[in-house]
């Protein structure tokens, strides 16, 4: 994100798998990639930081804890709001969970998840304050907007609007008095949507095709090159299997701008998968020992003078982060099928408990996009999995959070 706005680290000889913090972004022109830049809702952040640091900075360099400073001063009104409509069993849990190091440490960085996060707590939020009553069309038009928001977020979070925006129509068919801004409303969710989708940058989209391909389908494979003429590549890449996008070893200068872009692409992916849904089954096994871990293994909370290992991370507000490596990693095949089969649950209990049945519309559609988000990280790219996995494990928070809640039924 921040090279858009012409700034890049201080120091540039250190790369960013050495896995510090860098504390100094300065005035840099040239590192702008205009081919890899998608606008979102982060822009808004890192845009504010960039104009508070004018005013108090003395040599002109960004630092990053202005960026964080933003961050926090956003969660925390989205955070309060949250806190505004629910109960003290509520506040209790969401708070040892989002001001977890997992994820308090995006803040401090110039990467798309604080967006999702902040998005998704406003969304949230609105969500709890509509069950309480008869939903207003400014309500409606409110929690469109914040679904509209968690969607362009981030370029992978657009399949979220498969399920949010039939909800909008399905919100505004409960009420006439919604129905203008349910309708106006899913139309903005699913133009969101399909604008994030067209504005992909292209080498990143060759980049997540390549790595679902040879870091996913053919390590897991038993047939790798049969596998490869079925996605239509040559058989003879079986080499290049294990092999990323930027890794050292790779094919994919040969195959950028040619057969990914023209012939394969990530669409082509995802046919494979449902022509072959034991595979997907597959690709989540080998997910299990990283798919809940809300800490990237590569990325340190640690500047280079702090006298750190590279990668070194903070142990300070971790019990969170801990909790989903130690227990819910070992229950992982077991969530996602519960994650699964939820919905048919919650759609049971709503006519059992009808005075309710509003809640339980709800975290139906938070286990439909909890799903949602856990396969198109699982089957849509390769690396950087525990990163990708932000918002499935986010979206798996609350509704481990309405599990709480709903046990006071």
């Amino acid at each position: 994100m921040i090279g858009r706005f012409g700034y890049s680290p201080e120091d540039k000889l250190m790369p960013l798998s050495a896995g510090f913090v860098q504390a100094k972004y300065v005035r840099d022109p040239s590192s702008r990639i205009p081919v890899l830049e998608q606008a979102g809702p982060e822009y808004l952040f890192v845009g504010s930081a960039i104009v508070l640091n004018r005013l108090i900075s003395k040599d002109g360099s960004l630092d990053i804890r202005m960026i964080g400073f933003v961050h926090a001063v956003a969660f925390l009104a989205a955070f309060a709001w949250l806190l505004s409509v629910t109960g003290p069993l509520t506040w209790i849990v969401a708070l040892i969970v989002l001001t977890d190091v997992g994820y308090v440490a995006y803040w401090n960085s110039f990467y798309t998840e604080p967006a999702t996060c902040i998005a998704f707590l406003l969304l949230a939020s609105e969500s709890v304050g509509m069950c309480r009553g008869k939903i207003s069309a400014m309500q409606l038009g409110r929690w469109c907007l914040w679904a509209a928001l968690l969607v362009w977020a981030k370029s992978s979070n657009y399949p979220l609007a498969v399920v949010l925006a039939p909800f909008a129509l399905y919100l505004g068919w409960r009420a006439k008095s919604t129905r203008l801004a349910a309708v106006l409303g899913a139309c903005a969710i699913a133009a969101t949507a399909i604008v994030t989708m067209w504005t992909r940058p292209k080498p990143m989209q060759q980049a997540t095709t390549y790595n679902s391909i040879f870091m996913a389908i053919l390590p897991e494979s038993h047939t790798p090159a049969e596998d490869l003429k079925e996605l239509g590549l040559d058989p003879r890449l079986v080499s290049f299997s294990g092999s990323g996008a930027w890794t050292e070893r790779t094919a994919f200068p040969d195959l950028y701008g040619g057969v990914l872009l023209h012939d394969v692409t990530g669409a082509t992916v995802a046919r494979f998968y449902l022509r072959h849904p034991t595979r997907i089954w597959r690709r989540t096994r080998s997910l299990m020992p990283t798919a809940f871990s809300l800490r990237p293994e590569w990325c340190g909370n640690f500047e280079s003078s702090a006298r750190r290992p590279p990668g070194a991370k903070a142990q300070n507000c971790t019990l969170w982060s801990r909790f989903h490596e130690r227990i819910l990693a070992r229950l992982g095949r077991f969530l996602l099928i519960a994650v699964a089969i939820s919905p048919v649950i919650f759609i049971a209990l709503r006519f059992r408990f009808p005075a309710r049945s509003a809640q339980f519309d709800f975290v139906t559609v938070l286990s439909a996009c909890a799903l949602i988000a856990f396969l198109t990280a699982a089957c849509g790219d390769a690396w950087d999995n525990v990163k990708h996995m932000f918002l499935f494990n986010l979206l798996l928070d609350a509704w481990l959070i309405s599990l709480v809640q709903f046990g006071k039924l």
